[in-house]
């Protein structure tokens, strides 16, 4: 046995409960995990300022009224561009919402509307016709039904928009389906203008500011973009498998490199959980980096014990592991000089990778090398005990 060879214990598969307790720790933080207002949508404030001022308490300032504030900065010639975004107000997402479904009902009111004209015109001409009937009669329910539809929705919208609306009175007729959509579209209006100008009037109290823009950023492309980044994981992750599987010709290798990388990124989640990093594309792209430095990791180690044949596996294990760790620590110090640059000149962007492949570079050190590593050691072990009888 090498010194300080733990795979040469008696009891070495015991190591793996460190990985599965990351793991379960882990999994109980994610449900904590924020997600940004690039995948949630929200309000975008483009400004630029001649004065100097302090980005730190101006960011503090914000999130104090405005929790999970996203604020990128820029300097040139001695202006200082400032991008900030905020998370979508629930009046305005709620208040959105209902009147998109008015919409969509005043689009079935029309077409049944249309339908009846049809009906009655065939009607007027055959009093007779059964079928006409039926269809002014189909026609003249879903006219009724999506009036009462777009009634109650348009009462939820001003319900919903009455923190910024305040008492301000919004009458419509509710056998009107374009005065319902009149008013509808008015208050949405009208409760979007007054967030904007209280928005930029919080703002301008830190920054003196001359020109500005002002955007909605809709949630929907990074809904979108989250599940099909989450489709895209899934996908590699099979491929990995696949892969592996070719190589090997044995189903235990690939599960403990799917095992390995879904470790990682599910510690990775977890921290982000635990401190607060909130899940956005920038720290999505840490998460896609992760499955390709914990595979690099995982492979080495499977090789090498499986395929190479000088020393014992647990030799070759322990070997793997120098070489593994000392690659890892070098990626490790990377991201944390990166870290530490970008927290100083305040680069969220960079902030979130790096603080995510920190995480994740550190499950993968206790993963691969208790977790994954023993598990092939343990088959290799298997598998030449069961080749000697």
């Amino acid at each position: 046995m090498q010194l300080g060879n733990f795979y040469e214990s008696k009891h070495y598969k015991l190591f793996v409960l460190i990985p599965i307790a990351l793991l379960l720790i882990s999994i109980y933080f994610i449900p904590k995990i924020q997600l940004d207002s690039s995948l949630t949508g929200g309000t975008q404030i483009q400004m630029s300022a001649t004065s100097n001022f302090s980005v730190a308490n101006f960011t503090l300032m914000i999130n104090s009224k405005f929790p999970h504030a996203q604020i990128q900065r820029s300097t040139l010639n001695g202006v200082t561009s400032l991008s900030v975004t905020i998370p979508s107000n629930t009046s305005i997402t709620s208040g959105y919402g209902y009147l998109l479904q008015i919409y969509g009902w005043d689009s079935n009111y029309s077409i049944a509307q249309s339908n009846a004209a049809v009906f009655g015109t065939e009607l007027g001409t055959n009093p007779s016709n059964a079928s006409a009937k039926a269809g002014l009669a189909g026609a003249n329910r879903n006219m009724t039904k999506a009036m009462g539809a777009m009634d109650s929705l348009i009462s939820s919208e001003l319900i919903s928009l009455k923190p910024l609306l305040g008492s301000t009175p919004y009458l419509y007729n509710s056998s009107s389906a374009a005065s319902i959509v009149r008013t509808g579209r008015n208050a949405y209006d009208n409760a979007s203008s007054i967030y904007k100008n209280s928005v930029v009037s919080y703002m301008h109290k830190y920054i003196d500011f001359v020109t500005y823009s002002y955007n909605d950023v809709t949630p929907t492309l990074g809904a979108f973009f989250l599940t099909e980044v989450r489709n895209i994981i899934i996908i590699a992750f099979i491929l990995v498998a696949i892969a592996v599987f070719f190589v090997f010709r044995t189903p235990i290798p690939s599960l403990a490199l799917v095992f390995g990388a879904a470790n990682d990124i599910i510690v990775a989640l977890g921290a982000m959980g635990a401190f607060g990093i909130p899940l956005g594309v920038a720290s999505i792209g840490g998460l896609l980096m992760l499955i390709g430095y914990s595979i690099d990791t995982e492979l080495l180690s499977a090789i090498r014990i499986l395929k190479r044949s000088e020393g014992t596996p647990s030799e070759r294990a322990i070997g793997t592991m120098k070489t593994g760790v000392t690659m890892t620590s070098a990626a490790i110090i990377s991201f944390t000089t990166l870290f530490i640059i970008a927290y100083i000149v305040f680069i969220p962007t960079y902030i979130e990778i790096a603080g995510v492949v920190i995480f994740g570079l550190i499950a993968d050190v206790f993963t691969t090398w208790f977790g994954n590593s023993i598990m092939i050691l343990w088959y290799k072990e298997r598998r030449d005990k069961k080749w000697q009888r």
